[in-house]
Parts: structure tokens; C-alpha cells; sequence
């Protein structure tokens, strides 16, 4: 029935029913019913879905105006078309009756059959544009609906990712936390014989070789779920790049190549951007650029424009990329012919590269041809700055405690073991040895309230209760408020702080836990005041740490990171001959680690060296 189109014809008179109903069935597709009274009528709309009503008004007992009255009083029936049969049409019956004439359908009788049957096919095509429409809608929800579906999948695959990475660095980089902290801790006790000492470096740089791989796969995998981003401030554009060129003329002429930096037009000296993202990028590209050619040039060109915007193009003489291959130098772990006949690299560069001039404003393209060489090529907005003011650096590395001062009472809450004995034997060595120990946070509460210490390094990931319930625990008891608490966390998410702030931390440290960065802590939540080794003397038996390198320009820093990453020997010498000017013990002690080839160790410190000066606390 409900393909039908169903009519109700409501009439007193069984010839003029008749008379209806024969004509009607000329119509395709519809199913005529029959009502002789109003009382009638109102009964068989409650059984039948009636589509239009054809409806006397002149009948004994209820007449048509009351019939379409009641008809109107509920839900089911209200928005049935009704067209009203008169043999005399008076407009003042209808207006009484509460109807607009404009608003009201009638046919006066005798009744022109043509006249009638184009009504109800009228009536007809509307039911049915009403039944397509809603179809139509239902269709749109349902697409909606598995929209929404897929979307809420997608953010759950992209949640649980999260949650997994979470768990991986928290499970891979506590155990380096005591591993790298102890053999950092012993390379320092004169009592170990050298020949011990060279051990504990193999073991210090095999740990840092493996939580670079760690931080490498991570860095991959959130570039996946969307959670790398950008940290732009003013830097120097024409340093930057100077120092970047530096570095690829060097293993430029290693391979007898012409390379050179072409400016097209004069850029500004000062932009604000991302300039690590950068250098990274042109790093990456200029190196696969000197290491795909073997003879020609290389080129950098910088178009600077009108609008704020800096074009970089780097151009090749080397073999090329086929078409086909074009389409997916970008995918993760992909490589040409002419990548796996090196036998270099893994196919992450190009990948890492893209999605970092993306973030920062870009898109990498290529243009290239069998034998015609490459041009890789991005635009980003690199707007002009002023020149930044000069901050004031660091002190040296943290030997103890000035004196006069009250040691702190120290509560560390850290369920590893071997993290949490590393910690104390860190602190106890500059002379904060006033420390407690717990293993999960309902300890850590149990102990502030008998103890009241002054700091509590809180591990945010323990069991029974964990950092972050037993913070806000903290926080809720009499004087929760005046006790300052560092977070301990091996997550690398920096949107992790956020969440760890919220709820009560006074600042946090990333493991492995780097001394320097832990004194800097301390000092900045408590006020203490250090004693510092001079940084300028770097024993060279002794083994280095961020703060060291602290000294050095940024710039130079970087280019000294980026030649390490790259085990580029000849540019790390090179830089260290720079560096030997006014810093002879440093350029020595770099020196010596690169007679062991110790690329990791320095690369690793550099970096540990820029989150340390960009990262310093205020009170």
C-alpha cells in the first residue's frame, strides 16, 4: 500500500462515491477508499495512510468543515491534503470556518472530470517529490552517519597511535635513563682505571646511538598522527644559510663538485621562522643532492619576494629521478634505483623534509628527468624581523652547593629503580643529600604529609597511583600549595606539558635525565644558589655535558650537530679549527671524541645544548 497513492473520497451520496471512484481508477498507481459520513471518514484515516482526501462538504451528522476540523486536531492526519467538493462555493462559509480563500482547495460539482483528475495528479506528483525527498534525506544520513563513524574511527586509530608512542617512550627511555645516568655517573669517578673508563664511553655512546634511533622512529611516527610542529622565533636568514653552505662546500669538494649559493635578489637579514626546521631541511636536500652526483654542480638559490615570502631551490647536475619514480620519492622508506645502488640511507629524509616544509608554511616539489639532473624546490613565509637582543648565557656545569644555604628536603617518587638511585646519586654528588624515596604516588603522599619536603620529583607514570592523581592529591592537602613539584616524564610529546602543568607540576624534565637540566630545575623552584665548574676548562679525561657546549655561538653549535649527524669528519675538523679560537679546551676535547669517532656524542650534546638554552625557567 504505501507505493499506492491512496485517496479517500468522503461523500454522503453513493452515486457521486461511484462516479469518484470510476474516474479515479484512470489514474496509474493509486488505491480509492470510500467513507459516507465525517465520523466515517476520521476512522479510516486511523487505519490507512490516506494521502489526499476528496471531502463533501454538505452531509447529515458531521459536516466536511467539522470532518476537516477534526482532522486537523491531531498529528497523524494535520498535514493531509484535503480538497473540499461544493455544489455552491461561498467564500464567507469558508472564511467562518476559518480558512484563507487563497489557502483553500475546492471543486464546485457538477464536477469536470478533466478539471479533477489533473488535481489529483497534481496532488500525486507532490506525494511523490515528498517521498524522493525524504529518501533523499534518509540517504544523506546515512552517509553523514558513516562520515561520522569514519571520522571517530580515524581519531580513535590516531588516539590509541598516540597512547602507544606514550607507552614506548615511557617504555624505552627509562631503562636508557639509568643506563646512560650511571655510566655518566661512573666516567666521573677518577677511582675507575682508563682502560674501564673507555668501556663506560662505549657503553655511554651505544646508548645514545640507540635513543637517537628511539627518537628518530618516534619523530617519524608522530609526524604520522600530526603532533610534530614548528617553534618560530627571529633568527638570522643569511647566517643560517651561510653556515649551511659552509658545511656542503666542504663534502662538495671532497667529490671535486662546484657548489654554490646563489642569492636572486637581496634577502633580509633577520626573519622570524623556523630555523632548525630549516637548516634540517636544506641539510637533508643539498646532501642527497652532493651525494646522487658525481660530477657538475650543485646549486642553492634563494629567491626572496615581495610578499614576505623566501623561494629555495636546489638544483643538480646528477642522474636524475624517472617519472615514475617522482610519485613516491616522498612515501616513507622509499628509494630509487640510484638510492639502493648507494647503499645509503633508509628513504625516511625526503619524507621527514616535505612534512616539515608543510608545517612550516611550504610545499616541496620536484622537477626532474632521466639524465637531466633535479631541482627540488619550496616556498615559505619568512617574514622580516628586527635583530634579537642578546640573552645572557648559562653557567658551567654544577660542581655544589654555595655555602650558607639550608639543603632542601628532596622527594623523589619514581617506581623504576635504577631511575630513581640514579637520581639521588645525582643529587647527593653537588651535596643534596637531604633525599627520601618512593615508588608510586600514594607513597609520595603518605611521605609529604610526614615529611613536608621543600621539592618532590614526581614520575608521572606509576603504579597504584600515578603523578598525576597524586599531584592533584597533593595539592588538595594542607600545604599542598607551598611544596614545589617537578614532573619526571620520558614522554617526548611537548603537548604532553600542557597536561602536566594542568595539574599542578611546578616545571618538568624529559628522561633520560640530563644533570644539568635537573640543577637548572631545582635552583630556578627553590632559589638555591650553585657553584660552577669554569666552562672554559673541560678536563679532557672528564666527559662532556650540554652545558658545555652551552658557550658556543648557536649558529656554530648547529653547524657543528649538523656536520656530526651527518659523520661528516672532514667539516667537523674543519668547524673545530673555528672553534679552537676562543675555545681551546672544548675544540681539544672534541678533538679526542672524534679520534674514537664519536659523531653521536657530540651531535647529542649540541642538541641537548639548544633545548637547555632555549628552555631556561623563570621564577
Amino acid at each position: 500500500m504505501s507505493e499506492q497513492f491512496v485517496t479517500l473520497i468522503v461523500d454522503d451520496n453513493a452515486n457521486n462515491r461511484f462516479t469518484l471512484r470510476t474516474l479515479l481508477k484512470k489514474l496509474p498507481e493509486i488505491e480509492v477508499i470510500e467513507a459516507a459520513s465525517g465520523e466515517e471518514a476520521l476512522i479510516i484515516t486511523i487505519e490507512y495512510d490516506v494521502h489526499l482526501i476528496l471531502l463533501d462538504v454538505q452531509m447529515p451528522g458531521m459536516d466536511g468543515f467539522e470532518t476537516a476540523r477534526h482532522l486537523q486536531m491531531t498529528e497523524r492526519t494535520r498535514h493531509i491534503p484535503i480538497v473540499f467538493i461544493s455544489a455552491v462555493f461561498k467564500s464567507e462559509d469558508f472564511i467562518r470556518h476559518g480558512y484563507s480563500i487563497g489557502a483553500v482547495d475546492y471543486l464546485t460539482k457538477p464536477l469536470d472530470d478533466n478539471l479533477l483528475l489533473n488535481r489529483v495528479r497534481l496532488y500525486q506528483r507532490l506525494y511523490r517529490h515528498e517521498r524522493e525527498l525524504e529518501m533523499r534525506v534518509a540517504q544523506l544520513q546515512h552517509h553523514e552517519q558513516m562520515l561520522a563513524a569514519a571520522r571517530d574511527a580515524a581519531e580513535a586509530a590516531n588516539h590509541a597511535k598516540s597512547v602507544f608512542l606514550s607507552n614506548m617512550s615511557h617504555e624505552l627511555r627509562t631503562p636508557l635513563n639509568a643506563i646512560l645516568g650511571f655510566a655518566q655517573l661512573m666516567e666521573h669517578d677518577e677511582r675507575i682505571p682508563e682502560d674501564e673508563r673507555r668501556n663506560l664511553r662505549i657503553i655511554n655512546r651505544s646508548g645514545l646511538h640507540l635513543l637517537g634511533l628511539i627518537n628518530d622512529v618516534l619523530e617519524i611516527s608522530r609526524i604520522e598522527v600530526g603532533k610534530i610542529s614548528v617553534h618560530n622565533e627571529i633568527f638570522d636568514l643569511v647566517d643560517s644559510l651561510s653556515s649551511v653552505g659552509d658545511m656542503i662546500r666542504i663534502r662538495a669538494e671532497h667529490k671535486d663538485l662546484n657548489f654554490l649559493i646563489e642569492y636572486m635578489g637581496k634577502p633580509p637579514t633577520y626573519v622570524y621562522g623556523d630555523a632548525h626546521r630549516l637548516r634540517q631541511v636544506l641539510l637533508n636536500l643539498l646532501g642527497n643532492a652532493i651525494k646522487y652526483t658525481d660530477r657538475g654542480q650543485v646549486y642553492l638559490r634563494i629567491y626572496p619576494t615581495n610578499n614576505q615570502h623566501i623561494r629555495f631551490e636546489i638544483s643538480d647536475t646528477g642522474p636524475g629521478i624517472a617519472p615514475e619514480d617522482q610519485e613516491h620519492i616522498f612515501h616513507a622508506f622509499y628509494q630509487t634505483a640510484s638510492g639502493i645502488s648507494k647503499g645509503e640511507g633508509v628513504g625516511l629524509g625526503l619524507t621527514i623534509s616535505r612534512e616539515f616544509v608543510r608545517l612550516m608554511g611550504g610545499e616541496l616539489s620536484v622537477h626532474s628527468g632521466l639524465g637531466k639532473g633535479s631541482i627540488l624546490s619550496f616556498t615559505l613565509p619568512l617574514p622580516q624581523a628586527t635583530p634579537p637582543t642578546n640573552s645572557a648565557k648559562p653557567h658551567g656545569r654544577v660542581v655544589g652547593l654555595e655555602t650558607g644555604q639550608i639543603i632542601p628536603r628532596i622527594l623523589v617518587a619514581e617506581d623504576d629503580a635504577d631511575s630513581r638511585e640514579f637520581i639521588v646519586r645525582l643529587l647527593e654528588g653537588v651535596g643534596l643529600n637531604n633525599v627520601k624515596m618512593v615508588e608510586n604516588g600514594q607513597l609520595a603522599i603518605e611521605a609529604f604529609q610526614s615529611w613536608q619536603p621543600h621539592l618532590i620529583w614526581m614520575d608521572m607514570r606509576m603504579p597504584v597511583m600515578d603523578g598525576y592523581e597524586a599531584t592533584k592529591a597533593i595539592r588538595a592537602l594542607p600545604g599542598g600549595n607551598e611544596v614545589k613539584i617537578g614532573a619526571l616524564t620520558a614522554s617526548v610529546f611537548g603537548e604532553d606539558r600542557g597536561r602536566i602543568l594542568a595539574v599542578g607540576c611546578d616545571e618538568m624534565v624529559t628522561k633520560p635525565v640530563e644533570g644539568e637540566k635537573l640543577f637548572s630545575v631545582i635552583g630556578q623552584l627553590l632559589g638555591l644558589r650553585y657553584r660552577y665548574a669554569d666552562p672554559t676548562v673541560i678536563p679532557a679525561s672528564l666527559p662532556l655535558t650540554a652545558m658545555n657546549f652551552v658557550v658556543l655561538p648557536e649558529v656554530l653549535r648547529e653547524e657543528l650537530r649538523a656536520a656530526a649527524d651527518l659523520l661528516d669528519l672532514k667539516a667537523v675538523r674543519t668547524l673545530v679549527e673555528r672553534i679552537h679560537t676562543d675555545y681551546p679546551e672544548l675544540a681539544q676535547t672534541i678533538a679526542e671524541l672524534l679520534n674514537d669517532y664519536r659523531f653521536d656524542k657530540v651531535a647529542e650534546l649540541c642538541r641537548e645544548a639548544n633545548v637547555s638554552e632555549n628552555c631556561q625557567i623563570s621564577k
